[in-house]
């Protein structure tokens, strides 16, 4: 499993890899950044207040707004790096190497979410960096943010990291179904922003058991949909029943020649 860990990550290190993943979760980060100060409203008429940003969660509330995008950026980056293998008939070879299938899947997938929690860890702390660098020309005081409100940013990171790594084992799973890049990216995309959203909206009830609204939920703490402790038990054994149903899977399907 080590070596596959290592291969996978060789394979991540590539110039499309770092621009398709680390550079597109950073340009994001830094755009929520950008948004919210040009909402920002000294009359909290905005869609938020300086005030508010001020506060010790005011870097936190900033996270919590782009959490989903960063979350489907994670999916898509995994399952990219799981279906290539398909399409370029590099499966094939690897199985050679290490027949043990589910130790190559785990090795491949740790890889890559691995790649995936340390992209928003920096994504976050160059996003942190670029609000106290503009933030300020806003009045927006931002003292609190590493003060008093250090735990709250921290933690806040870490469960974004938590949840990226949850979307990123539903994207391998994905992949493994349906083989392919684009298909595992769409269907991931389509059921986490339309069909779960929706179903949330119509029946709330319904919400709180779908596991992209607990991956949600854990990064703003808990919400209206699931408190923390509910939205962090179920949003893990989701999370564990996807590696072990792609485990399963792809230990029994056949690769084609």
């Amino acid at each position: 499993m080590i070596r596959a860990f290592r291969s996978e990550l060789l394979k991540l290190r590539r110039l499309g890899m770092l621009l398709g993943g680390l550079g597109a979760m950073v340009g994001f980060s830094l755009l929520a950044v950008i948004l919210t100060v040009a909402r920002a409203d000294s009359n909290g008429r905005g869609s938020v207040s300086i005030a508010a940003l001020s506060q010790p969660d005011g870097f936190a509330s900033i996270l919590q707004r782009g959490s989903d995008f960063l979350g489907i950026f994670a999916l898509g980056v995994v399952a990219v790096a799981t279906a290539q293998e398909y399409s370029s008939g590099a499966l094939r070879n690897l199985l050679v190497r290490q027949p043990h299938r589910v130790r190559l899947i785990a090795g491949k997938t740790l890889a890559s979410v691995a790649y995936v929690v340390v992209s928003v860890l920096i994504a976050s702390l160059i996003a942190l960096l670029a609000a106290e660098l503009i933030m300020p020309a806003r009045h927006v005081d931002t003292s609190a943010w590493l003060g008093a409100g250090l735990g709250i940013t921290a933690s806040t990171v870490g469960n974004l990291m938590l949840a990226a790594a949850g979307f990123g084992v539903f994207g391998a799973l994905l992949a493994l179904i349906v083989r392919a890049s684009a298909p595992a990216v769409i269907i991931g995309v389509a059921w986490t922003v339309v069909v779960e959203n929706l179903l949330a909206r119509a029946w709330p009830n319904v919400g709180h058991w779908l596991p992209g609204q607990q991956l949600s939920a854990i990064v703003a703490g808990g919400n209206d949909i699931s408190g923390y402790t509910w939205a962090l038990g179920l949003g893990m054994a989701f999370v564990a029943a996807a590696a072990v149903a792609g485990s399963a899977l792809f230990r029994r399907r056949d690769v084609a020649v």
